[in-house]
């Protein structure tokens, strides 16, 4: 969410001084709205499972959802980045800054902290399929001891 309100592109118009935009302005500010409501979403679901509040309640694992939307943002960050590229033809001067590529290597480092996850589960689940189950043992009867 935060480098959503980094630079991510910088333009020096002829004659005049340079300019920058960030996620939320330019020719791409719809797709960076779309990438931080997302990232907005994850935080929230991400801070609901760490505090166990249980507050948001989804008929499948979180990490289904992380997965799914860290694979969105990556979509959205690259289509914002050919949009930022094409928008500086029309420049003489200009560049793509550190908030596009500090928002894309953030969500990479999502992803796979994601699929680690997805391992790890999968393990504990293989894990707990060989173990060996617990029977309680059987309560003793007072009926059965002698008065």
């Amino acid at each position: 969410m935060i480098a959503c309100f980094l630079p991510w592109f910088a333009a020096t118009p002829a004659y005049e001084r340079i300019f920058y935009y960030s996620s939320f302005r330019g020719p791409g500010f719809l797709i960076g709205i779309c990438i931080f409501l997302i990232s907005f979403s994850v935080v929230v679901t991400f801070l609901d499972k760490i505090l166990e509040r249980n507050a948001i309640k989804m008929p499948f694992s979180e990490n289904y959802f992380f997965l799914g939307a860290g694979i969105q943002q990556v979509f959205l960050i690259v289509l914002m980045w050919s949009v930022l590229l094409a928008t500086g033809n029309n420049y003489a001067e200009h560049s793509l800054r550190f908030g596009i590529f500090v928002a894309f290597a953030v969500q990479i480092c999502a992803l796979v902290a994601t699929f680690l996850n997805f391992q790890l589960d999968k393990q504990h689940e293989a894990k707990a399929f060989f173990q060996h189950p617990e029977v309680p043992k059987p309560a003793q009867s007072n009926a059965n001891h002698p008065k």
